[in-house]
């Protein structure tokens, strides 16, 4: 009886200290440098036609690490794109992802019009339990929005004037004045639904990422009417910690639902220098 007690102590023992050990190595050091407050728009010269955000910028790039329970479970990258598409700009935004030795997997491109007010198109592939291919394709004149899944035609939805994706809308946040808080000038649709953009502003707050510190501003988005795992779990909650800066940028992502609480920290940010 002893010599099993023992026996499970040594187990339990080393089980612990393998924990601790991938914690340890899953500590995430970010490269953020904050912005300077007073400086001037670092987004590179458009014509004035196109959206010039003050937040992001075209050819930013964002990776984060994932994690569970101290533990790294994968990364993912944002990242944002003004093109030419024969003669006319357009915004592309991008979200690409694994976790688990690429058993899960997520890949997500988003056009929006030139303007930043209107989605163009959304393509994503999710590969995991329940893998899927989900295009939607938006109509700004007739203001609907058609959505195919897996190649198939999979329904029709209405939207609204200044409607936006669910990669798009991430990079509206950063445009908001955080001042203000509830309902902002834009919509989301994931092709079952459209509804408003809501946004409850919670205040500054100080966090560390590894060694360093910043200074952010957490913000709760509504997840109320969004589909998936948000709209199955009553109880889940997304919040953001932006940074404290010019650029807005989304320093910790924290998605609370029923299978845990996932954090997503920044690791690593390019931006292109201003002209």
């Amino acid at each position: 009886m002893k010599r099993a007690a023992l026996i499970g102590i040594i187990v339990l023992s080393s089980v612990a200290c393998l924990w601790l050990l991938l914690a340890w190595l899953s500590e995430t050091e970010s490269n953020y440098q904050p912005a300077d407050n007073n400086s001037t728009a670092t987004t590179n010269a458009v014509p004035t036609a196109v959206y010039q955000p003050h937040s992001f910028a075209g050819g930013e790039i964002a990776t984060y690490k994932i994690k569970l329970g101290g533990i790294t479970l994968g990364k993912c990258t944002f990242r944002a794109d003004l093109l030419d598409d024969n003669g006319t700009a357009q915004w592309r935004f991008t979200l690409k992802g694994g976790a688990l030795g690429g058993i899960v997997q997520y890949d997500s491109t988003s056009h929006v019009n030139a303007s930043f007010n209107h989605s163009i198109s959304y393509h994503t592939v999710q590969k995991d339990a329940a893998s899927r291919v989900v295009d939607l394709a938006f109509d700004e004149k007739n203001l609907k929005v058609k959505r195919r899944l897996n190649g198939n035609s999979d329904g029709e939805v209405d939207t609204k004037p200044n409607t936006l994706d669910p990669i798009s809308v991430i990079f509206k946040f950063r445009e908001l004045d955080l001042a203000q808080t509830g309902t902002v000038a834009s919509h989301v649709s994931d092709g079952k639904g459209t509804f408003p953009v809501k946004i409850n502003v919670i205040g500054p707050q100080k966090i560390k990422i590894g060694d360093q510190e910043f200074n952010a501003i957490l913000v709760e988005p509504d997840l109320g009417n969004l589909r998936g795992v948000f709209n199955k779990d009553p109880k889940a909650k997304l919040q953001i910690w932006l940074s404290a800066d010019a650029h807005r940028v989304p320093l910790r992502i924290r998605t609370k639902i029923a299978r845990g609480n996932f954090i997503t920290e920044l690791e690593d940010y390019q931006r292109p220098d201003s002209n």
